[in-house]
């Protein structure tokens, strides 16, 4: 399913900034070199991006739960969280409204 039509991202291209390490919408558009454009898909990453930090909560504690020697980080599931850019309070308020 498509969830952002101005850059052609669907779930799954989604699904993979998140994978990388994208927590914000805003993340997710730095992940694909891009720029939110009308806004109309940022509430609907943002409630993706709370089930997958969610899920990822879940399977770490199920983890631990069947064997805390050999339990899985959460950052394994989340991954690194993407360096926010150098320039970011240059941006124009604007380009960071998916935050």
């Amino acid at each position: 399913m498509y969830i952002c039509i101005c850059h052609a991202l669907n779930d799954k291209k989604v699904k993979a900034a998140f994978d990388q390490g994208a927590t914000t919408p805003a993340s997710v558009f730095r992940h694909h070199n891009c720029q939110v454009q009308c806004g109309k898909c940022v509430s609907t990453m943002r409630s993706m991006a709370s089930e997958y930090r969610a899920n990822c909560a879940q399977q770490a504690a199920a983890a631990t739960a069947v064997s805390t020697a050999a339990a899985t980080p959460a950052a394994a599931c989340c991954g690194s969280p993407l360096p926010e850019p150098a320039n970011a309070v240059a941006i124009p308020a604007y380009a960071v409204a998916a935050e």
